[in-house]
Order: C-alpha cells, then sequence, then structure tokens
C-alpha cells in the first residue's frame, strides 16, 4: 500500500513556472498496432463519446499509440484530447502546441517525479492540436492552489510549507482522503471544459490507471480499494448521459520512469500487442503491450524524498 501512496503523493508536487528559450521537440513515432487491434479500438471508440485510457505514467509508449489513433479517431468525431496535467497550464501549452509562443509550458520545462511531464507527451500535443487534425485540449488535474488548500484543511492551521512538503505530514488516512478528493477534483475540471467544447465532439482522455477505473471490483484487502471512487466512475456517476469506454494500457515488460527514477514493468512474455474484454473487470478493455521504454525529458526531473519500494 505504501507504494500507491507514494504514487499519489508525487502527483501533489508542483513547480512553480520559469521561462525556457525555444527547446527543439522532434516528432515521435507512432507505435504500429495490429490490424486486428486497431480495428477493435475503433469499434469500441465507435461505441462512446468519451474513451479513456489509463497508464502508468512515464512510458513513451502510451503517447506513440494515441499517436497512431489520432487519424482513426478523427473520422470517428473525436475533437478533443484531455490530459491529467493541471489546468492552469491549458493556455501555455496551447500557445506552444499551436505555434503562438516558444516558451515551453511549465509542466514539461520543468517536470515532476511522476513521469507524465515528459517530451513524448508534449509532441502528442503539438500534432493534435496542429492541422491536418485540429484538436482541442482539457487540462483536469487540479492546480497547486486547490491542492495546497486541500492539503492544508487536513493539519493545525498553522502549517506551512509546498503541497509536497505538507502531505508528507499527512496521516495514511488523510492520504488516501486527500487522493479521492483530488479525482473527484478531476472529473469537476474535465466536465466544466468539456461543456465548452462543440456538442458533438468526442473526447480521448488519458490518466493513470487507478483514476481511468469505471467499477470496483478490487478484492477488500487489495491496496487498490481505498481508492474508491476514481476520477472515470465520478464522471461516469454524475454524467449517467455520457457514453464512457476505459481502457487500462499494460505493459508486460520494460521500463517507465515514476517516482523520480527508472523502474522496470513485471516481466511477463507476450508475443504481440493484444487487446480483449474481461468480464466484471475494473476496465472494460485490457490493451497490452509487449514492451515498454522509458520516457525521456527536457530536462531531469524532481526527485521523490524517498525511492518507491
Amino acid at each position: 500500500m505504501m507504494k500507491y501512496v507514494k504514487l499519489f503523493a508525487a502527483a501533489f508536487t508542483m513547480l512553480s513556472a520559469t521561462a525556457q528559450a525555444e527547446v527543439a521537440i522532434s516528432e515521435q513515432p507512432s507505435y504500429p498496432l495490429p490490424a486486428d487491434v486497431e480495428q477493435s479500438l475503433a469499434t469500441l471508440a465507435s461505441e462512446c463519446d468519451l474513451l479513456v485510457l489509463g497508464e502508468t505514467h512515464g512510458t513513451k509508449e502510451v503517447p506513440a499509440v494515441v499517436e497512431a489513433l489520432l487519424a482513426p479517431l478523427t473520422k470517428l468525431g473525436y475533437r478533443a484530447l484531455a490530459l491529467e496535467i493541471p489546468r492552469d497550464q491549458h493556455s501555455a501549452i496551447v500557445a506552444w502546441a499551436t505555434g503562438t509562443t516558444d516558451v515551453v509550458p511549465t509542466f514539461f520545462a520543468k517536470p515532476g517525479a511522476d513521469g507524465r511531464g515528459n517530451e513524448q507527451v508534449l509532441a502528442l500535443v503539438r500534432r493534435a492540436l496542429r492541422p491536418p487534425f485540429e484538436w482541442k485540449l482539457i487540462c483536469f488535474d487540479g492546480t497547486e492552489e486547490e491542492l495546497l488548500r486541500q492539503t492544508q484543511e487536513r493539519l493545525p492551521k498553522d502549517a506551512e510549507g509546498t503541497v509536497a512538503e505538507l502531505a508528507a505530514k499527512l496521516s495514511f488516512d488523510d492520504i488516501i482522503a486527500l487522493s479521492v478528493e483530488r479525482d473527484a477534483t478531476m472529473a469537476k475540471h474535465f466536465a466544466a471544459q468539456r461543456e465548452k467544447l462543440p456538442t458533438n465532439g468526442k473526447v480521448l482522455a488519458i490518466c493513470g490507471s487507478l483514476h481511468a477505473r469505471t467499477a470496483d471490483h478490487a478484492l477488500a484487502e487489495s491496496p487498490i480499494k481505498a481508492f474508491w471512487p476514481s476520477f472515470a466512475a465520478v464522471l461516469k456517476r454524475d454524467h449517467p448521459n455520457w457514453q464512457m469506454r476505459s481502457i487500462n494500457v499494460q505493459s508486460f515488460s520494460g521500463e517507465y520512469f515514476n517516482g523520480g527514477k527508472v523502474n522496470k514493468f513485471s516481466e511477463r512474455a507476450l508475443a504481440k500487442v493484444e487487446m480483449r474484454q474481461i468480464a466484471n473487470a475494473d476496465w472494460d478493455c485490457e490493451l497490452n503491450l509487449p514492451r515498454a521504454t522509458a520516457a525521456t525529458f527536457l530536462q531531469s526531473p524532481a526527485s521523490m524524498d524517498a525511492p518507491l519500494e
């Protein structure tokens, strides 16, 4: 369970804005999906107006998979990319992605420890927002100010420090409660921003796999049981008319960046990419990838006070 608490605590670390000169971001290759998997994804996407991909943060492969899906999803009416990024970063990211400014957004110029602010995601956003796709962007994570307020509410009134410093003083139960509150905040921000989109525009969202759960079939002793309701579950509960599907993207080997370091996935044999539906699962489908590669960053991400165990 401590591993999950540290992962969520890392997400509360926000860094102050600093201007940065123009940085060259190379185009990222798309992930070569087998024809049957691409067809299965397209079929699932056609059945909904909100498709949520749950990922392990910090791999090159998930942005590359989305890159491969931009064209087919655009044909199905998808017009927006939603990311687990603080909502106050939206304007800066759109300005950079569309070429209005050369200043790299802070979220990527000063990446945090959890792997989200990588250059593969940055390249994906640029690709999605520019022609020929011209998608809109939704950033639905809470801001530093929101997270700071939510953290301070669980501590003595004279407690001071950054979000990460204050989160380190919280009890185990408070960390869980703060994580659940964060998911509810993300759902609120997502819904508010989606309302501003054209009514016929479908949305592809990417978030951590626990946030993407649309059902809770976890056993009572499971470490993920406490992290409920999730971001996707709150959306499903509060917007019953939305047609939503979720996919858990899993890598069977390789590496990912999270917790301030490169970590290894458990080695499991998988010959090729596969997509499958599983009855009574927390997600509608699984997209299984044979191997993942750790994401790269414009500069070294922030480190965590303690390594993941």
